[in-house]
Parts: structure tokens; C-alpha cells; sequence
């Protein structure tokens, strides 16, 4: 959840017109016209007018208040205040790999983590990756999901991997590295189906051993 009174730089009890001061001061600093060629700079004036347009309409100030009380509540933490970014979304992916690192494979969530994973890539996440097309940092994405996905059987990691597909689609080298992890989740399942029923039947044959084995004595 963004902090619009963060991105305006200024505070709950700002007043509309210093609101409406900061908004043209900041939108003045990064408007597209005087930044065509920089994306993050128009990244920012996003948020800008955003954060102005909700703290300035009433009804849409009164909405994201009750949800920024609600997050505060929840001990979620302050709002974000970075722009929407390839920068941003690879320092929550990064986030994310390290805490992994930190829970026990085989009594972590996979379920819920495997959600929280995939929304690393959400739509909105995918169209501002997509729409910067910064290779490397797509690449590291790519790269750190991947590392993050290994504990996930392909029943969970499934979509993930396809929208990884996607933002690799012109990185030969990146999707081969999808293909093969794909096929090594693939032959893991294969592997634990015949688990079971090859473990079945060596206790039924060393039961049977033990049962004639007992009877001969």
C-alpha cells in the first residue's frame, strides 16, 4: 500500500493548500515533459498525481484512510513510498528468496508462500518489467525466483514459471534456464508417484519374507 502523504512530503495534518503546493512543486520536478527519456522519473509523476488526485477527492481520501488504518492495525508497517519500479520489484523479490532462507522446508506453508511468490510478478508488476525491458534486472528477477521456486512441487509453482516464460520471451539464455527447471520439477513428480507404491511393495515383500521365513523355522 502506497503512502501518499510520504510521496507528497507531507504529513496527515497538511492542509489542502499545502497539499496542492507540494503536488505542483514535486510534478513540476518530474513531469514527463522535462524527463521524456527517463521512465523513472515518469514512475514517480504517477504516483505523484495519484497520491494528489486521492488526497484532494474526498471519498477516495476517506476509502484509502480506513485501508491505511487497517494495515496499520494489522502490523503491516508504513505504506510504501517508492515508485513502482524494476528496482522496486527486485528488491521484494530478493526480499522474499531471503526470507525463505530462513523457514524449514518441510514445515513451511508452501500454499501460501507459493501465492505471496507469485504476486511478485503480479500484472501490474509484469506490465512495469515488460515496460522498462531492463534485461539485467529482469534477468536477476528471473534468476532469484527461479532459486526461490525449488522447494515448490509444479502444482504450485506452475504459473510462476509461466509468467517467467513471459518475461523472458526475448532471452534465449533465461528461458533455456526455465525450460530446465521446469523439467527437473517435472521428473521429481514422476519420481515421488512411483515413490509410494515401490515403498508399498518392499514392505509387502519383506513381510512376506518374514512370514515364510518364521513358518520354515
Amino acid at each position: 500500500m502506497k503512502d501518499y502523504y510520504s510521496i507528497l512530503e507531507c504529513t496527515p495534518r497538511s492542509t489542502r493548500d499545502e497539499i496542492r503546493r507540494n503536488y505542483r512543486r514535486l510534478a513540476q520536478r518530474y513531469h514527463p515533459d522535462k524527463n521524456a527519456d527517463d521512465p523513472y522519473s515518469n514512475a514517480r509523476f504517477q504516483d505523484i498525481k495519484e497520491a494528489y488526485d486521492t488526497l484532494t477527492q474526498p471519498a477516495r481520501k476517506e476509502a484509502w484512510l480506513q485501508e491505511r488504518w487497517l494495515k496499520q492495525v494489522m502490523n503491516n508497517g508504513p505504506g510504501e513510498t517508492a515508485p513502482l519500479t524494476p528496482y522496486f520489484i527486485l528488491d521484494k523479490v530478493l526480499k522474499f528468496e531471503r526470507y525463505l532462507t530462513t523457514l524449514d522446508e518441510f514445515r513451511m506453508d508452501k500454499y501460501g508462500l507459493s501465492q505471496s511468490m507469485e504476486a511478485l510478478l503480479s500484472n501490474e508488476h509484469m506490465e512495469c518489467l515488460q515496460r522498462f525491458n531492463e534485461t539485467d534486472i529482469n534477468r536477476t528477477i528471473i534468476s532469484h525466483l527461479l532459486a526461490a521456486a525449488k522447494p515448490f512441487p509444479l502444482t504450485l509453482s506452475g504459473r510462476l514459471i509461466e509468467k517467467l516464460e513471459i518475461l523472458a520471451d526475448n532471452d534465449p539464455d533465461c528461458r533455456k534456464n526455465i525450460s530446465r527447471f521446469r523439467k527437473n520439477l517435472e521428473q521429481t513428480r514422476q519420481q515421488e508417484r512411483y515413490t509410494l507404491p515401490l515403498i508399498i511393495l518392499a514392505t509387502l515383500l519383506i513381510c512376506g519374507l518374514i512370514y515364510f521365513m518364521g513358518k520354515g523355522s
